[in-house]
């Protein structure tokens, strides 16, 4: 049996590929980039006024103010609902809502004040929708992104979508969802990481987590339930409510703990301007492909001189191997360093000097190493 009491790898990557190291965002992603909610900023809960922002498009809203209100406190979005049968927030104004023949004409008055508008689809707390069959629910979506899809910037399935459907139900709306619209398509849910119950299959297939963390939280904590978002479910988290009252000091510096801990955007308000904004993508040069081939040539040029002179001068052997995707070539000597007769031990190192390439990341690599095994 080998005895591996040392291994020693000295290693040289040189990166000579050329790459695109940033995601592409017009690909990667499955909703339109411009539209993309990273750094978005919205006050959607006022309570010193009464007021709940997603109740805009009620007859009786206070509108000039919900504008007023979210653009005083720095917003860039206004969330809005598209229904509700009975959601007040324990106490803010207006809890009856479906779609009227003028909504147009005020969701473009918020857009000409600045603010764009992100719609809920769904309400809580309203079970003469929510109970309704997933064909109406479907049926209701369709007919908004008919409607509005020119003037919206993106949606939310649900608010608190774990109270009253199934994650399988609300998966469903979202891939239905997104076969109608190129726009941002978000999940938001019940207090923590997948809610109260912590599931996190409602969020697939969603672009972003609409994260709910319960009120009166130290920064501390809303930092803990951000990093614990991004980290659980790999999508890009929007801090969506935290505070009551969106203008006050402590929603502000619970914004701002949020997106330092990597949150892309705030709903109930924050001080700071930078929160996650998305990197535009990084267009690769016109003649990439020329320049990989030719960067692949000198490699190999350079590794074939290497490995002929260490060949020639101190019988090193030449090595190459070939597949569909994967090329190597170069040279490999083993030095036998120290053996004894008495007990059959040796102490041997190998050196390595090859080119590489291959279809993944790093395309194309050089590796000058050394590593020793005793026996």
């Amino acid at each position: 049996m080998k005895k591996y009491i040392t291994t020693l790898v000295v290693s040289m990557l040189m990166m000579l590929g050329v790459s695109n190291t940033y995601a592409d965002f017009s690909s990667d992603r499955s909703y339109n980039p411009a539209n993309s909610l990273h750094s978005s900023r919205a006050s959607f809960l006022m309570k010193d006024n009464g007021w709940m922002t997603l109740n805009y498009l009620h007859p009786n809203a206070n509108k000039g103010g919900y504008i007023a209100g979210a653009k005083n406190n720095g917003d860039t979005h206004m969330y809005i609902y598209s229904r509700n049968g009975g959601d007040n927030a324990g106490g803010y104004d207006l809890s009856t809502i479906s779609p009227q023949a003028d909504w147009e004409a005020q969701i473009q008055r918020l857009i000409n004040s600045g603010l764009k508008p992100v719609m809920w689809l769904t309400p809580d707390d309203s079970p003469q929708i929510t109970n309704q069959s997933i064909a109406a629910q479907k049926a209701h979506f369709d007919e908004m992104v008919r409607r509005f899809d020119k003037q919206v910037d993106a949606y939310v399935v649900c608010l608190e979508c774990d109270e009253y459907w199934s994650a399988a139900k609300v998966n469903e709306l979202v891939r239905h969802l997104k076969t109608k619209t190129d726009k941002p398509v978000a999940v938001h849910m019940t207090s923590g990481v997948g809610g109260h119950k912590g599931n996190l299959a409602y969020y697939k297939g969603a672009d972003y987590v609409f994260l709910q963390t319960g009120w009166n939280k130290s920064s501390a904590e809303i930092k803990a339930m951000v990093k614990d978002a991004m980290a659980k479910t790999g999508l890009p988290v929007v801090l969506s409510e935290y505070a009551q009252e969106s203008r006050s000091a402590s929603a502000r510096a619970m914004g701002d703990a949020g997106c330092a801990a990597g949150a892309v955007g705030t709903g109930n308000g924050r001080s700071i301007t930078f929160c996650g904004q998305e990197p535009r993508p990084i267009e690769e040069p016109k003649d990439d492909k020329n320049t990989e081939t030719a960067v692949a040539v000198i490699g190999i040029a350079l590794i074939a001189f290497g490995a002929y002179y260490l060949h020639t001068n101190y019988d090193f052997e030449l090595r190459m191997d070939f597949t569909d995707n994967y090329q190597m070539y170069g040279t490999r000597k083993t030095f036998n360093l120290l053996e004894s007769e008495t007990n059959n031990n040796s102490l041997d190192f190998v050196m390595d000097y090859t080119y590489t390439t291959t279809d993944d990341f790093y395309q194309n690599r050089i590796f000058f190493g050394f590593t020793g095994t005793f026996d």
